[in-house]
């Protein structure tokens, strides 16, 4: 498991170096008037710090006996479920739009790290949907598709 940790880890970690080569490309701004490559270039330094951390500890720290691995199997399945969830909502994203989109998909993956309390996940969505969406479009003005709600929100 030690091998599929540090790939994923060295993944994130080039992912994040890739996207923050991209963002340091757009225009940035400033903070009372964010540019298109504001939001990005935070979310780019995040994603390095994470993958430089979750690299560093599962090359230097050793798990205890104690912690009993999921199986293998059962992970994997996760993680093709999940992907599929986010190629399913790369989909429907421009069709359906953003918020709709966004919602199920943060729905489908809370049900796939385990939590079954259904209410309680579309709420936790929703929330997050709206912090997204007042972020992001109100906020940065990033042209995300509305799909479905265009005439209401827009």
């Amino acid at each position: 498991m030690k091998v599929y940790e540090t790939l994923f880890a060295g993944l994130v970690l080039a992912a994040g170096v890739v996207y923050e080569v991209m963002a340091w490309q757009m225009p940035r701004g400033r903070i009372g008037y964010p540019g298109p490559g504001y939001f990005p270039v935070i979310v780019g330094a995040i994603l390095i710090l994470t993958g430089a951390a979750c690299l560093i500890q599962a090359l230097v720290i050793r798990p205890s006996v104690a912690e009993a691995p999921a199986p293998a199997s059962r992970q994997t399945g996760r993680i093709w479920l999940l992907v599929s969830f986010l190629v399913l909502y790369a989909i429907t994203v421009q069709p359906v739009g953003f918020p709709i989109a966004l919602t199920l998909f943060l729905v489908a993956s809370i049900w796939v790290f385990g939590y079954r309390k259904w209410l309680r996940a579309l709420g936790i969505a929703t929330a997050l949907t709206v912090v997204s969406y007042l972020t992001f479009v109100l906020w940065l003005k990033v042209p995300l598709p509305l799909g479905l709600l265009s005439d209401l929100l827009d």
